[in-house]
C-alpha cells in the first residue's frame, strides 16, 4: 500500500525536552518500541495502530478511520535537512519553507497555520500547527476533507546537524477538536525519545568502558559489515553482564549455527535466561525453539514461552501462537477466531507474515467476517515489507485488471 501524500504532507512534531537525551541509543527491550537514528519512538497509546512504514531513519503509523473516529497518521523521523539550520529562527524558515512547498497550492487550502519558535533556552525547537483542506481527495460524503495536524521539530540535542521530527495528523469531513487531537498528539510525541547518534565505530569507545548497551550496537555494526567473529566477542561480554537482547542474539547464534556452533542446547540456555528476566523477544524464540528443534524439544513448555510471548506483546509470539491456533499444532486447541485475532495483533506491530496471513483469513472469513477491502489492505503491507507470496498474489492481481492486449496482425502472404 502506497500511503496517500495528504497523510505525509508535514513531518513535524512535538518531542521531550532535549535534556530528555539519552547517552546512548536505548536498548530494544520491550515490544512496542522501535530503535531508529537518532532515536527511539514509542508505539502510539491506543488500538487500531498499524506499522506502515519502517527505515533506519523513520517510521509511520496508521490509523484507519472507522465509524466514531478519523483516521490518523503518527510519523517519526531523523533527517539531515538540505540546508542545515544553527539556531531556533533558522529552523522555523526551513519548517516554513517545508510547509509551503509539501503543502502543494493547487492541492491543499490553507484554512489555519501557525509556527512558532519554542522559547525553551535549552533547546532549538519551533512549535507550529495547520489545518488544510484537501482540494484533491474527498471522502464518501462528496466533500473535501480536512487534514489537521500539530507540532515541533528540534536541532537534535547532540548534534544540531540533525533535525529530529515527528508529525500526528487527523484526517476527516471536519476538523476534529483541537483539545482532543493535540492530547493525543501529546501522548505520542511524549514517548519520542532523542539519543546520540553513533555510528560504525562510534559504539567502540563506550563498549570498552563496559557500557554493555554500547556493547550490543557496537555488535550490531560488525554484524553489518561481516566482522561476525568480533561481534560474537562483544554479545559475549554484554549477556556475561546480564544484557537481554545480547542474551537473545546470542540464542539466535547458536540456534542457526551462525559463527559459532550449532547448538540447540546453547541456544535454549541463553534463550532462558533472557526470558526469565521478562525479555518478550526471548520469550517467543525460546517457545519456538523448544516446539521446533528435535535435541530439546519440550513442546508443553514450548507453549508456555509462546503464550506468555504473546500476551507481553511481541508480534513474533503472536503470530505464532496464531498459527498454532489455525492449524491446532503443538499441542493447542483448533481456534480460528482466536487465531485471527492474534494474527491482528501481530500485524499492527508490523508483522509481513501475520499482515499475509490475515489477508488471507480476511479474504476467505476464516475466523473472522470475510471482508475484501480490509484483506486488501493487509495483503499490499506484507508486499511492501517483501513478502514474496503477497507480492506474487498483487502482481497476478494486477496483470490480471490490464486490458488484453491487441492481437498483432499477421503478415500479408506473397503472392
Amino acid at each position: 500500500m502506497t500511503l496517500p501524500r495528504t497523510a505525509l504532507f508535514a513531518c513535524l512534531a512535538l518531542l521531550p525536552p532535549a535534556t530528555q537525551a539519552q547517552p546512548y541509543a536505548p536498548a530494544d527491550d520491550r515490544p512496542g518500541r522501535y530503535v531508529l537514528m537518532p532515536m527511539s519512538v514509542e508505539r502510539p497509546p491506543g488500538d487500531g495502530w498499524t506499522v506502515v512504514r519502517r527505515s533506519d531513519t523513520d517510521l509511520v503509523f496508521l490509523r484507519p478511520a472507522e465509524k466514531d473516529r478519523h483516521s490518523l497518521v503518527a510519523i517519526a523521523s531523523g533527517k539531515v535537512p538540505a540546508k542545515r539550520a544553527r539556531t531556533s529562527a533558522e529552523l522555523a524558515a526551513s519548517v516554513r519553507e517545508d510547509l509551503k512547498n509539501n503543502g502543494g497550492a493547487k492541492r491543499f487550502e490553507i484554512l489555519e497555520e501557525e509556527v512558532l519558535v519554542e522559547p525553551a533556552a535549552d533547546r532549538k525547537c519551533v512549535r507550529y500547527r495547520q489545518r488544510a483542506r484537501d482540494l484533491g481527495a474527498s471522502g464518501t460524503d462528496g466533500q473535501a476533507q480536512i487534514i489537521s495536524l500539530h507540532g515541533l521539530a528540534c536541532l537534535h540535542a547532540a548534534d544540531e546537524g540533525l533535525v529530529v521530527t515527528a508529525s500526528l495528523s487527523e484526517r476527516g469531513p471536519a476538523a476534529g477538536g483541537k483539545a482532543a487531537l493535540a492530547g493525543e498528539a501529546a501522548r505520542f510525541f511524549a514517548g519520542v525519545r532523542q539519543h546520540l547518534p553513533l555510528q560504525r565505530d562510534g559504539w567502540r569507545n563506550p563498549a570498552e568502558q563496559g557500557d554493555a548497551n554500547a556493547q550490543v550496537w557496537h555488535a550490531r555494526s560488525l554484524l553489518r559489515s561481516n566482522e561476525l567473529e568480533e561481534a560474537i566477542v562483544w554479545l559475549d561480554r554484554a549477556a556475561e553482564k546480564g544484557n537481554a537482547e545480547a542474551r537473545t542474539m546470542l540464542g539466535m547464534a547458536y540456534g542457526a549455527g551462525r559463527v559459532v556452533t550449532k547448538s540447540p542446547q546453547e541456544a535454549v540456555k541463553w534463550l532462558r535466561l533472557a526470558a526469565e528476566s521478562g525479555y518478550p523477544k526471548a520469550e517467543a524464540l525460546l517457545g519456538l525453539t523448544l516446539i521446533t528443534a528435535a535435541e530439546v524439544r519440550n513442546e508443553e513448555e514450548g507453549r508456555r514461552w509462546v503464550r506468555k510471548a504473546a500476551a507481553d506483546g511481541d508480534p513474533l509470539g503472536q503470530s505464532l501462537l496464531g498459527e498454532f491456533l489455525l492449524s491446532g499444532k503443538a499441542g493447542i486447541a483448533k481456534n480460528e477466531a482466536e487465531a485471527a485475532a492474534w494474527y491482528r495483533k501481530a500485524a499492527e506491530q508490523g508483522d509481513a507474515k501475520a499482515q499475509y496471513m490475515l489477508a488471507s483469513l480476511l479474504a476467505n472469513g476464516t475466523g473472522v467476517e470475510k471482508d475484501l477491502l480490509q484483506s486488501r489492505f493487509w495483503l499490499e503491507l506484507a508486499a511492501a515489507q517483501g513478502h514474496p507470496d503477497a507480492r506474487r498474489i498483487l502482481d497476478q492481481a494486477r496483470r490480471a485488471s490490464r486490458p488484453a492486449p491487441a492481437p498483432t496482425p499477421a503478415p500479408a502472404e506473397g503472392k
